[in-house]
Protein backbone atom coordinates (compact mmCIF):
# COMPACT_ATOMS: atom_id res chain seq x y z
CA UNK A 1 0.00 0.00 0.00
CA UNK A 2 1.38 3.40 -0.94
CA UNK A 3 2.29 5.92 1.75
CA UNK A 4 -0.23 8.40 0.37
CA UNK A 5 -2.99 6.09 1.65
CA UNK A 6 -1.50 6.23 5.15
CA UNK A 7 -1.26 10.02 4.88
CA UNK A 8 -4.95 10.23 4.01
CA UNK A 9 -5.85 7.94 6.93
CA UNK A 10 -3.85 10.17 9.28
CA UNK A 11 -5.65 13.26 7.93
CA UNK A 12 -9.05 11.62 8.46
CA UNK A 13 -8.22 10.58 12.03
CA UNK A 14 -6.75 13.97 12.94
CA UNK A 15 -9.78 15.74 11.48
CA UNK A 16 -12.13 13.70 13.64
CA UNK A 17 -10.04 12.97 16.73
CA UNK A 18 -7.14 15.40 16.68
CA UNK A 19 -3.44 14.68 16.91
CA UNK A 20 -4.08 12.97 20.24
CA UNK A 21 -6.34 10.45 18.51
CA UNK A 22 -3.75 9.72 15.83
CA UNK A 23 -1.03 9.30 18.45
CA UNK A 24 -3.24 6.91 20.44
CA UNK A 25 -3.77 4.83 17.30
CA UNK A 26 -0.04 4.77 16.58
CA UNK A 27 0.70 3.69 20.14
CA UNK A 28 -1.94 0.95 20.11
CA UNK A 29 -0.79 -0.36 16.70
CA UNK A 30 2.93 -0.15 17.47
CA UNK A 31 3.54 1.93 14.35
CA UNK A 32 6.00 4.81 14.21
CA UNK A 33 3.65 6.75 11.91
CA UNK A 34 6.38 7.77 9.47
CA UNK A 35 5.17 7.34 5.89
CA UNK A 36 6.54 8.68 2.62
CA UNK A 37 3.78 9.11 0.02
CA UNK A 38 5.65 7.39 -2.79
CA UNK A 39 6.96 4.46 -0.74
CA UNK A 40 5.18 1.13 -0.34
CA UNK A 41 4.17 -0.28 3.04
CA UNK A 42 2.64 -3.60 3.98
CA UNK A 43 -1.09 -4.10 3.89
CA UNK A 44 -0.75 -5.49 7.42
CA UNK A 45 0.56 -2.10 8.56
CA UNK A 46 -2.57 -0.37 7.25
CA UNK A 47 -4.93 -2.97 8.67
CA UNK A 48 -3.14 -2.72 12.02
CA UNK A 49 -3.82 1.01 12.04
CA UNK A 50 -7.46 0.44 11.11
CA UNK A 51 -7.87 -2.16 13.88
CA UNK A 52 -6.26 0.24 16.38
CA UNK A 53 -8.51 3.06 15.14
CA UNK A 54 -11.51 0.82 15.70
CA UNK A 55 -10.45 0.22 19.30
CA UNK A 56 -9.66 3.88 19.98
CA UNK A 57 -12.83 5.27 18.39
CA UNK A 58 -15.25 2.46 19.18
CA UNK A 59 -16.21 2.27 15.50
CA UNK A 60 -16.59 -1.12 13.80
CA UNK A 61 -13.67 -1.97 11.47
CA UNK A 62 -15.95 -2.44 8.43
CA UNK A 63 -17.64 0.90 9.10
CA UNK A 64 -14.24 2.58 9.44
CA UNK A 65 -13.05 1.15 6.13
CA UNK A 66 -16.25 2.43 4.47
CA UNK A 67 -15.84 5.90 6.02
CA UNK A 68 -12.21 5.91 4.94
CA UNK A 69 -13.33 5.24 1.36
CA UNK A 70 -15.72 8.18 1.52
CA UNK A 71 -13.00 10.41 2.96
CA UNK A 72 -10.50 9.31 0.30
CA UNK A 73 -12.77 10.74 -2.40
CA UNK A 74 -12.49 14.22 -0.88
CA UNK A 75 -8.72 13.91 -0.73
CA UNK A 76 -8.43 12.46 -4.23
CA UNK A 77 -10.52 15.34 -5.58
CA UNK A 78 -8.31 17.88 -3.80
CA UNK A 79 -5.15 16.23 -5.19
CA UNK A 80 -6.39 15.12 -8.62
CA UNK A 81 -9.43 17.25 -9.57
CA UNK A 82 -9.09 16.50 -13.29
CA UNK A 83 -10.26 12.92 -12.75
CA UNK A 84 -13.55 14.20 -11.38
CA UNK A 85 -13.93 17.22 -13.62
CA UNK A 86 -13.90 15.04 -16.75
CA UNK A 87 -17.06 13.23 -15.67
CA UNK A 88 -20.64 14.46 -15.74
CA UNK A 89 -21.87 12.09 -13.06
CA UNK A 90 -21.34 9.04 -10.91
CA UNK A 91 -21.74 6.32 -13.56
CA UNK A 92 -19.43 8.07 -16.02
CA UNK A 93 -16.86 8.60 -13.27
CA UNK A 94 -16.98 4.99 -12.06
CA UNK A 95 -16.51 3.79 -15.64
CA UNK A 96 -13.33 5.87 -15.81
CA UNK A 97 -11.69 4.36 -12.72
CA UNK A 98 -9.93 1.41 -14.34
CA UNK A 99 -9.25 2.86 -17.80
CA UNK A 100 -8.23 6.40 -16.83
CA UNK A 101 -7.72 6.91 -13.09
CA UNK A 102 -5.73 3.72 -12.46
CA UNK A 103 -3.65 4.31 -15.61
CA UNK A 104 -2.67 7.74 -14.29
CA UNK A 105 -2.03 6.38 -10.79
CA UNK A 106 0.39 3.86 -12.31
CA UNK A 107 2.28 6.75 -13.93
CA UNK A 108 2.74 8.35 -10.51
CA UNK A 109 3.28 5.09 -8.61
CA UNK A 110 4.52 2.42 -11.07
CA UNK A 111 4.66 -0.33 -8.45
CA UNK A 112 1.21 0.37 -6.98
CA UNK A 113 -0.92 -2.72 -6.42
CA UNK A 114 -4.34 -1.62 -7.62
CA UNK A 115 -7.65 -3.47 -7.66
CA UNK A 116 -9.09 -4.47 -11.02
CA UNK A 117 -12.56 -3.56 -12.24
CA UNK A 118 -14.65 -4.85 -15.07
CA UNK A 119 -18.01 -3.31 -15.84
CA UNK A 120 -21.46 -4.33 -16.94
CA UNK A 121 -23.37 -1.21 -17.96
CA UNK A 122 -27.12 -1.66 -17.82
CA UNK A 123 -28.54 1.54 -19.28
CA UNK A 124 -27.58 5.09 -18.38
CA UNK A 125 -28.57 4.79 -14.70
CA UNK A 126 -27.21 1.37 -13.74
CA UNK A 127 -23.77 -0.20 -13.56
CA UNK A 128 -22.26 -3.35 -12.09
CA UNK A 129 -18.64 -2.99 -11.07
CA UNK A 130 -16.85 -6.32 -10.85
CA UNK A 131 -14.12 -5.89 -8.24
CA UNK A 132 -11.08 -8.13 -7.92
CA UNK A 133 -8.27 -7.64 -5.45
CA UNK A 134 -6.12 -9.86 -3.28
CA UNK A 135 -6.76 -7.37 -0.48
CA UNK A 136 -10.51 -7.97 -0.54
CA UNK A 137 -11.19 -4.35 0.41
CA UNK A 138 -14.63 -4.31 -1.17
CA UNK A 139 -15.93 -2.28 1.79
CA UNK A 140 -13.40 0.42 0.85
CA UNK A 141 -14.72 0.29 -2.73
CA UNK A 142 -18.24 0.76 -1.36
CA UNK A 143 -17.06 3.84 0.55
CA UNK A 144 -15.34 5.22 -2.54
CA UNK A 145 -18.57 4.76 -4.50
CA UNK A 146 -20.57 6.49 -1.75
CA UNK A 147 -18.10 9.38 -1.58
CA UNK A 148 -18.20 9.74 -5.35
CA UNK A 149 -22.01 9.79 -5.32
CA UNK A 150 -21.90 12.57 -2.73
CA UNK A 151 -19.40 14.48 -4.85
CA UNK A 152 -21.66 14.27 -7.91
CA UNK A 153 -24.76 14.90 -5.76
CA UNK A 154 -26.43 11.73 -6.98
CA UNK A 155 -28.35 9.21 -4.92
CA UNK A 156 -28.15 5.49 -5.53
CA UNK A 157 -28.87 2.08 -4.16
CA UNK A 158 -26.27 -0.66 -4.25
CA UNK A 159 -26.36 -4.42 -3.99
CA UNK A 160 -23.21 -6.41 -3.28
CA UNK A 161 -23.58 -10.02 -4.34
CA UNK A 162 -21.54 -12.14 -4.79
CA UNK A 163 -18.72 -11.15 -2.43
CA UNK A 164 -15.17 -12.44 -1.97
CA UNK A 165 -15.72 -12.51 1.79
CA UNK A 166 -18.36 -15.19 1.19
CA UNK A 167 -16.18 -17.41 -1.01
CA UNK A 168 -16.62 -15.78 -4.43
CA UNK A 169 -13.68 -15.01 -6.73
CA UNK A 170 -14.90 -11.44 -7.20
CA UNK A 171 -17.39 -8.92 -5.86
CA UNK A 172 -20.27 -7.55 -7.91
CA UNK A 173 -21.22 -4.04 -6.85
CA UNK A 174 -24.45 -3.08 -8.65
CA UNK A 175 -25.12 0.64 -8.56
CA UNK A 176 -28.57 1.93 -9.54
CA UNK A 177 -29.10 5.70 -9.59
CA UNK A 178 -32.31 6.79 -7.89
CA UNK A 179 -34.38 9.94 -7.87
CA UNK A 180 -33.16 12.60 -10.23
CA UNK A 181 -30.17 10.90 -11.86
CA UNK A 182 -28.76 14.35 -12.62
CA UNK A 183 -28.47 15.26 -8.96
CA UNK A 184 -30.09 14.80 -5.57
Amino acid sequence: MKGVVFDILRDMVEEGYGLEGWNAILEKSGSNGMYISTESYSDDELMGLVAAASEVTGTDVNDLVFLFGEYMVQEFHARFPIFFDRSKGLIEFLLSVDRIVHVEVRKLYPDASLPRFNYQKEGSHSLTMIYRSERKLCRLAEGLISGSAKFFKQSYIMTHDPCMHHGADECHLKIQLTGDANGI
